[in-house]
């Protein structure tokens, strides 16, 4: 009676095992030794998350990422043709050595500059390679539409902004701006893409220091650096380039970095955009000697160490940092995509037709 009872368990589980769905298992390495893991659990997708998205955060405006998001990293490092070995070994050689020469992004390259050298353990690399290359991974909201416009090389905004002194490039007629006078509609566009490039420029000069600084002293030696450097390294840049480069906005860290009373609203215009969802479009001021360029700084998750709310994104000791550097400090309490400010360039038209 005893074997016959052994025999009908044993007969139940192998058939109980039928019906247990198999979708959720993975092999994690063709050299694992058949280790068998679910996505979920896999140590590449904590690793992931854990140190990559605090620059290649997947849920950023795209206004506001400092580095690509990983989604267009595995798309320019992984092909048909790409083995695991060989997708892991790119990685793996990207990291131990960020040089423009051996990189597969050139556009990222020009838009954010290299990477910071990071010492991250070889394991650590791996085990992000193998999770990229057999796992689906987030893409940012924006990021098809984004793919789809560099396709057929062309994109246009047509945000919106009650408040707005600027050009969508929809305007009709004899094709003279309807926002400001006669400007033409083509030199609207060409104030845009030049207001664009300075504040990517100045965007990507910031935040490849200010990551460094975070890698090298964490975010409380990301506060000394602002403090010490952020005004002065903007101001460079505007003599580099013979523009005016600031940054403005409501809730100010700095007192220097308050905005004015017509900024003030222009932010609120921003503000209402990115809320909606609306796709963010510059705002102009064009008179017969100057142009002047806003466009919206929105947070993402490296930001909120910072920025976020005390004791919960912001840790005890940050918080000592701002309560001694900057004793009036209003810039807290922010979550990510929310605009906390702004990009204001002034250039002269003057230069801008020679």
């Amino acid at each position: 009676m005893k074997y016959l009872l052994l025999l009908f368990t044993g007969l139940f589980f192998m058939a109980s095992c039928k019906d247990v769905p198999k979708t959720d298992l993975r092999v994690i390495n063709e050299t694992s030794g058949g280790a068998v893991t679910s996505e979920k659990t896999h140590p590449g997708k904590e690793l992931l998350e854990k140190e990559c998205y605090s620059c290649h955060n997947p849920r950023a405006a795209q206004s506001e990422m400092i580095a690509p998001p990983m989604i267009a990293v595995k798309k320019h490092y992984l092909n048909d043709a790409t083995s695991k070995d060989q997708f892991i070994n790119l990685i793996v050689n990207w990291v131990k050595d960020p040089s423009e020469e051996n990189s597969k992004m050139q556009g990222a390259l020009r838009k954010f500059g290299t990477m910071p050298y990071q010492s991250f353990p070889e394991e650590m690399v791996v085990k992000i390679a193998d999770y990229l290359y057999d796992n689906e991974i987030d893409a940012p909201d924006w990021f098809n539409g984004h793919m789809n416009m560099k396709a057929k090389g062309h994109g246009k905004g047509k945000g919106k902004g009650k408040n707005m002194q600027n050009c969508s490039g929809n305007c009709k007629g004899d094709g003279q701006c309807k926002h400001m006078g006669q400007v033409s509609v083509d030199t609207i566009e060409k104030y845009k893409k030049l207001g664009k490039k300075y504040a990517s420029n100045a965007k990507a000069t910031l935040g490849k220091k200010l990551v460094q600084a975070i890698v090298e002293k964490g975010p409380d030696g990301a506060v000394e650096f602002c403090n010490l450097n952020a005004i002065p390294l903007t101001d460079s840049l505007s003599i580099a380039q013979g523009i005016k480069i600031r940054r403005v906005t409501d809730k100010p860290r700095n007192p220097l970095n308050r905005a004015s009373a017509k900024e003030l609203v222009y932010i609120n215009d921003f503000k209402v955009m990115v809320s909606s969802g609306e796709t963010v479009d510059p705002i102009l001021n064009v008179t017969e000697e100057q142009v002047d360029f806003y466009y919206p700084i929105t947070t993402n998750a490296m930001c909120l160490q910072c920025h976020g709310v005390p004791e919960r994104q912001i840790t005890t000791s940050t918080l000592a940092a701002l309560e001694n550097l900057y004793p009036t400090d209003k810039a807290r309490d922010y979550q990510e995509n929310q605009v906390r400010g702004m990009w204001a360039i002034s250039l002269n038209r003057t230069n801008l037709e020679d």
